[in-house]
């Protein structure tokens, strides 16, 4: 259609894939990393990073799905959860950008025109 996509808003989406695409993995990690069940055979332990990932990506994508895994987190994993669905609510960039901002602290408003008179 004879038309082309701007170069900022193509980097701003790579961006961004790439940081939900980490956000994912490493939330997964966490919740992998503070599992605290018993002995458990290797093949019924795998069946967990299907639902911790499960769990991972649906906090994310805020859709409220679920394995049936939620109830049984520790408090860190909830913790790990929670944090997920705000930055998947919020967004990566935005939140990384509002971080980002914190540091700046020169603040500039919009400039308006005002009909006087």
């Amino acid at each position: 259609m004879n038309r082309q996509i701007p170069r900022e808003i193509l980097g701003r989406t790579i961006t961004i894939i790439f940081a939900s695409a980490f956000s994912i993995c490493l939330i997964t990690s966490v919740l992998l990393f503070f599992y605290g069940g018993g002995d458990l055979p290797p093949d019924q332990e795998r069946h967990f990073f299907v639902e911790y990932l499960f769990e991972t990506v649906s906090a994310f994508g805020t859709v409220g799905l679920s394995m049936g895994v939620t109830s049984k987190l520790n408090d860190i994993q909830k913790l790990a959860v929670i944090l997920m669905m705000f930055a998947g609510r919020v967004g990566p960039l935005t939140l990384a950008f509002s971080w980002y901002a914190e540091r700046m602290r020169e603040i500039k408003y919009a400039e308006e025109s005002v009909m006087v008179g």
